[in-house]
């Protein structure tokens, strides 16, 4: 059994959206001298394509101080950062797409997100999806976590209508249950398996191993909260969530979505949305594209690898090694 914190956690990092007073808070606005340098290494990358972009490409002055506070902000502050000022007026989607790719070269090493190996994950509405994730729909995504330790969003474009991003601090969601219910904290630090959709069709569509909602190693409390994929295993299993970690999740669901917690806001076209996937949780709300191309909604994902991880429980890197399985399963099938 891992320790449990009980005490309240008092780091930047467990904010509240009462406490920040709005996207304002998380914005970063680029800088004149940061616009050339993109522009620098664009031109030094022409020929290259936007995911053939290394490290060593990347490389620049300005862009390696810009990296630098976006990385001790992620992993030291607040745990999340907007980048506001690429003007998708002046940059295509390819060269978006180039900077972005490029930025997430020096913030870790990318992951693959699907049985198919992409490591840009397009965000976009394909009713074709065979596999029905939830970032290929136009619903409501609730809050939850991804499955590595840094995500992005680059936006790309907005729907016609809806589609809002939220942001909420898994510190500050601990905060709330160890005030009003720390008796259901030792049920969220034991957790349960997981059934994560890619994995459905694989030789082992449940996680090996319980993944843990919370996780407190050498003084750090972490999250990996996906609700309705330990509701999917228990279905699978054929067994109940045991009924604290039921009463947990419940409460841990309202809490995220408590006013005063979550941070509500619209990524605008050429945003670039960075954060810690262990210590903040987001979610969308259910959008409509337009008829126009202009109007039909698309982000690009990246996941993670940490070059200087978080410490952790080490069940928390299961549900990202499904994604590996997966897509070596799919591969070995001559797909």
């Amino acid at each position: 059994m891992q320790a449990i914190r009980t005490e309240a956690i008092r780091h930047p990092a467990a904010w509240t959206a009462a406490t920040l007073g709005g996207k304002a808070a998380i914005t970063r606005h680029l800088t004149a001298e940061e616009l050339a340098g993109f522009d620098e290494v664009l031109a030094r990358t022409a020929q290259l394509a936007p995911q053939a972009v290394t490290r060593a490409d990347f490389q620049q002055p300005a862009l390696g101080r810009l990296i630098d506070d976006v990385r001790r902000e992620i992993t030291q502050g607040r745990g999340v950062l907007l980048l506001a000022g690429l003007d998708p007026k002046r940059y295509s989607p390819e060269a978006l797409e180039r900077i972005y790719w490029g930025m997430g070269t020096h913030l870790g090493t990318s992951a693959v997100q699907s049985r198919t190996g992409d490591r840009l994950g397009r965000v976009e509405q394909d009713d074709q999806d065979p596999v029905q994730r939830g970032y290929r729909s136009s619903g409501e995504l609730r809050m939850h976590t991804d499955s590595y330790e840094l995500i992005g969003l680059l936006c790309i474009r907005k729907a016609a209508s809806g589609g809002q991003s939220a942001l909420v601090s898994s510190l500050a969601i601990h905060n709330e249950i160890a005030r009003q219910r720390p008796d259901l904290l030792p049920a969220l630090y034991q957790g349960f398996p997981m059934a994560i959709p890619e994995a459905r069709t694989s030789s082992r569509p449940i996680t090996d191993t319980p993944i843990p909602v919370f996780s407190y190693v050498d003084g750090q409390v972490s999250c990996m909260f996906a609700g309705s994929f330990m509701r999917a295993a228990a279905e699978q299993l054929g067994t109940p969530l045991p009924p604290q970690l039921e009463e947990g999740i419940r409460l841990f669901q309202q809490t995220a979505e408590r006013e005063d917690l979550a941070l509500r806001f619209m990524l605008e076209p050429g945003e670039m949305l960075l954060w810690h996937n262990f210590t903040n949780l987001h979610s969308r709300t259910e959008f409509e594209n337009g008829s126009d191309a202009e109007h039909k909604r698309l982000l690009l994902r990246l996941w993670l690898t940490a070059a200087d991880p978080r410490p952790t429980v080490p069940q928390f890197h299961e549900r990202a090694k499904v994604y590996d399985r997966v897509y070596q399963e799919f591969s070995s099938k001559g797909h």
